[in-house]
């Protein structure tokens, strides 16, 4: 199991540089949630990006996963009120269940002259996403692919799930999406 690492400063440079351990991409995925917002973003190499009007207050963030196709950091905000993280590659994931869950949102609400896209249900849940241009009313509900870490503890003989790690987004028919290399306007 990987271990736990300290972070002095969460924010936008942090998860910057982050983006080698667990993509060979320019982009990543980003699952934040803090007190204002829990959603989806994107981290590029210089900047991250969240929906309209969202600036997340790093020193409040409860949970955020960085993930992709190599990886996943998981970072929590322990009860000290320090940050702390954990990277789990999929080279270390070797005991590990692939599963497909369901993200909120069956419906689709484009936002203007933007990348952005607001899933929502009619019981008022929403989820913001940056794939205006990519994502189609039959891809939905997407789906979180998740692995289920499975460890062995050779004193009680039992195998069970010990950790989680975010690993895609896709959509209906589980094909994976990929994070918009181009966050400006209207991309």
């Amino acid at each position: 199991m990987p271990n736990r690492t300290l972070i002095e400063q969460l924010n936008s440079t942090w998860l910057s540089q982050q983006l080698g351990d667990i993509t060979a991409n320019d982009t990543a995925w980003v699952f934040l949630q803090e007190p204002a917002f829990i959603g989806f973003g994107v981290v590029t190499k210089n900047d991250t990006y969240f929906p309209p009007k969202v600036n997340p207050d790093w020193t409040l963030t409860s949970d955020l996963r960085l993930f992709g196709e190599k990886g996943e950091w998981h970072v929590w905000r322990d009860w000290d009120g320090k940050h702390y993280a954990r990277l789990w590659t999929l080279k270390e994931m070797t005991d590990a269940i692939t599963e497909h869950h369901f993200l909120w949102g069956t419906e689709k609400k484009d936002i203007d002259n933007g990348p952005w896209t607001k899933l929502t249900e009619d019981r008022g849940t929403e989820i913001w996403l940056p794939l205006a241009k990519k994502l189609k009313d039959t891809d939905i509900p997407l789906r979180l692919r998740l692995k289920q870490i499975v460890t062995y503890d050779p004193i009680t003989h039992i195998a069970g799930i010990t950790d989680a790690a975010l690993i895609g987004l896709t959509k209906s028919d589980k094909s994976l999406l990929q994070p918009p290399a181009d966050m400006s306007a209207g991309s």
